[in-house]
């Protein structure tokens, strides 16, 4: 039993550990332009933590008039980080002009995450995504995002989602080596809504971070759970034997 219990330890212990990932930015930006009754109209938010946390951007465009006033486009980006290895990402985009034709237009929209971070061990990066949208967007393409993992600076692009459209949804992993690291969130083509038409997009990403072992590790694990097997088969082996042993002094 002491000769298990020493082997389990063994094998938690060679057992991924918790990353050693720091945060450096998280920055969520959002943006609705457009015409509304005949008005120019713009609205813009941005947050940005350099610890764990939620933070949120958020912008409305309203016609106001007769009446109470109409909320004719809305946009959210809420960004949660409870630690430093693990998010999730929630963008909102809704456009919904008047009737009027050229004077309810909603002619752009924009919004953005970026997180980056620095890991000092070898980490396994994961990323799962699902996207919505509707309507369309410039030059009559639909909504669509963007998702990228580079070298902070210009440097080397490690994975590209290009175009994450209505439906999209799917799970990557990689490894990262020791460094610094920009995950970055934005719009591929943005929803725009003309006179009489809506337009919006509805997408969420998570992802998570965990140590890689080392080779030798890894070595120790797989000896670890092999040895933890051999010795549950002997003591498998030997019960039969024990329970007859018991029957023959009885008999």
């Amino acid at each position: 039993m002491i000769r298990s219990a020493g082997l389990a330890a063994a094998v938690l212990a060679a057992s991924p550990a918790a990353a050693a990932v720091t945060v450096g930015a998280q920055i969520v930006d959002t943006r609705l332009s457009g015409t509304i009754a005949s008005m120019p109209v713009d609205s813009a938010g941005s947050d940005a933590l350099t610890r764990t946390g939620t933070i949120n951007a958020s912008a409305q465009l309203v016609e106001r008039g007769q009446g109470l006033p109409l909320v004719r486009a809305s946009s959210t980006v809420i960004a949660e980080l409870p630690v430093a290895e693990r998010g999730r990402v929630t963008f909102r985009r809704t456009l919904a002009p008047g009737a009027v034709a050229g004077g309810n237009d909603v002619t752009s929209s924009a919004a953005t995450y970026r997180y980056v971070f620095t890991t000092d061990t070898p980490i396994a990066f994961d990323v799962n995504w699902g996207v919505a949208t509707f309507g369309k967007a410039a030059n009559w393409n639909l909504p669509s995002q963007m998702l990228s993992l580079a070298i902070p600076g210009g440097g080397d692009t490690l994975l590209r989602l290009d175009d994450l459209g209505n439906g999209a949804s799917g799970l990557r992993q990689l490894t990262l080596d020791p460094g610094s690291y920009e995950l970055r969130i934005q719009d591929a083509f943005s929803p725009i809504a003309g006179a009489g038409n809506s337009s919006g997009l509805s997408s969420q990403y998570s992802f998570a971070m965990r140590a890689v072992p080392e080779p030798a590790s890894w070595t120790m694990l797989l000896i670890g759970f092999a040895v933890m097997g051999a010795v549950m088969r002997r003591g498998g082996n030997r019960s039969p034997a024990r329970r007859q042993i018991k029957l023959r002094s009885r008999g």
